[in-house]
């Protein structure tokens, strides 16, 4: 079995969480905490199937549509790891 690649969060990526959490908790902490477990929860995910996601729109990245709630994992891959590059939205739009 493959040896999992190790997943880093880009520091845009960790500020997109922190405004998802800091838009969120003020009205319904709770909602807050199951949004960002669930973006951790793909995160991870992707270690053991980082194909999952689809071609990215940007060239070399890939893209992880939640299922649960509107957001995306935007990606890159390596040989070693996995760049988490940001998590948008998917009302926002990105080129």
């Amino acid at each position: 079995m493959p040896e999992k690649k190790q997943l880093e969060w880009s520091m845009r990526s960790l500020r997109n969480i922190e405004a998802i959490r800091d838009y969120i908790a003020p009205d319904n902490p709770a909602a807050s905490r199951a949004v960002l477990n669930e973006i951790r929860k793909a995160a991870m995910g992707l270690r053991d199937s980082p194909m999952i996601g689809h071609p990215g729109r940007r060239p070399g990245t890939r893209e992880l549509v939640l299922n649960r709630y509107p957001y995306t994992l935007i990606y890159r891959l390596t040989a070693q790891r996995i760049g988490i590059v940001a998590v948008l939205h998917q009302s926002k739009k990105y080129d």
